[in-house]
This record gives structure tokens, sequence and C-alpha cells, in this order.
């Protein structure tokens, strides 16, 4: 990229900051392009004023803008954007899920250390439970590779098993399908979740595909 064109590009670095929470996915994908010129090519410092203003796009209420500022979070190591992991502690469950889901890689980047997200790692309980369906399972999934990274740990197991006991079957089930990788790693014993088998196979009474859920779980755990 020639001098000629950065010079031009940062001529127009406001039309970009408003750019990469515009509606338009194609609008933010062009803003964030523009920005990652920015920096990359050295002229980070054109952005000092506006750090404010980009942290605020992690929690923005739009998906997409949030998804987006997520998607570009080296781009905030880089900047030295300070308070990023404020979004691990979000009221919002949806921008909660949106700081978790990346929390591996802000460990990795160093924008946040491990011990600070095992500080944190409280606040990922309710996400667990979330009303919403697709926070709720991807939650999970992430559930147990946070406790292979070793975010949860041994002492987090009991507030675990009460989840194999939540009076919602909805939230149960997902705990219980994650038995079999946790006994894997060791974070749960079969003889500790085979003493609870019985909200497991309460579970096959219910008529919907809880019931061929909770079966499959049984199977595997006899198996």
């Amino acid at each position: 990229m020639s001098s000629v064109n950065i010079k031009e590009i940062l001529k127009e670095k406001r039309t970009w900051l408003n750019g990469v929470k515009s509606p338009n996915p194609e609008e933010r994908a062009k803003a964030w392009e523009m920005i990652r010129l920015i920096v990359d090519t050295g002229n980070g410092n054109e952005l000092r004023s506006y750090l404010g203003y980009l942290r605020s796009l992690l929690w923005h209420s739009l998906q997409g803008v949030r998804d987006d500022a997520w998607e570009n979070i080296d781009l905030y190591k880089k900047l030295l954007v300070k308070g990023v992991e404020r979004g691990l502690m979000a009221n919002s469950d949806r921008i909660k899920w949106s700081a978790w889901s990346k929390v591996i890689d802000m460990v990795n980047m160093g924008i946040i250390s491990k011990d600070q997200v095992i500080q944190y790692r409280h606040s990922y309980w309710r996400l667990l439970r979330s009303r919403w369906v697709t926070i709720r399972k991807k939650s999970w999934r992430l559930f147990v590779d946070l406790v292979e990274y070793g975010i949860f740990q041994n002492k987090d197991k009991e507030r675990f098993k009460e989840f194999l006991r939540h009076k919602k079957a909805s939230v149960r089930i997902y705990a219980w399908e994650a038995t079999i990788r946790l006994m894997r790693l060791g974070f749960i014993s079969k003889d500790e979740v085979m003493s609870e088998i019985k909200y497991l196979t309460e579970l096959t009474a219910y008529e919907s595909n809880i019931k061929k859920r909770a079966e499959k779980v049984l199977k595997g755990l006899k198996s």
C-alpha cells in the first residue's frame, strides 16, 4: 500500500470508524479492513482518541457489530485498548457470550491472563442456563473446552453437579451430554456421575427430543 493511499485512508478515518457500527455487514467489513491497514502500517496513534469508542463496540447491542469487533480482537491488543475483559462480566447473556467465546484467544494473545479468567469464571455459570437456546448450547460446548484449558477445576465440580439435577430439563440435558467428555478429562468420575443417574433417567420420560438425547447419554454411560 503506497504512502499516498495510506494518507487517503487516514483522511477518511472518521468514515471508517463510523462504518464499523453500520447495520450493513459489507460496510463493516470494509471499515475494519481500513482500520486494520491503519494499524498494520504503523499509524495506530491516529486512533488513540477513539479507543473508548472501539471498546464500546465489543458490547454493542447489534450482534453483527459486536461479533465483528470481537473477530478483530487482535487489533485491540495492538492498540493497547484497556478494559476489554469487562465483557466477561456483562449483564447481558448475548454480550457476555461474545466475550467468553473469545476468552481463550484473549489469553493466548496476552490481553488477559489465565489467572484473571479463573477469577471471572463464576460469571460463566449463568450462560449455562441462559434463556437463549443457542447461547446455552454453545456455552456448554465451550465449558468442556474451558475445563480442558484449566479455567474450571476440581473445586468447581459440585457447582457442575447442580446442573445434573437442574429443575429445567432443557438445561439439565446439556449438563448430562457433557459428562462423557468431562469424565475423559478427569473432571468428574464415573462413580460420581452414576450417583446422579436418576436425574438422567427422569428425562427419558419426556415426550420430546430431550427423551432421545437422554436415552443416548444413558446408553453411552452404560457402554
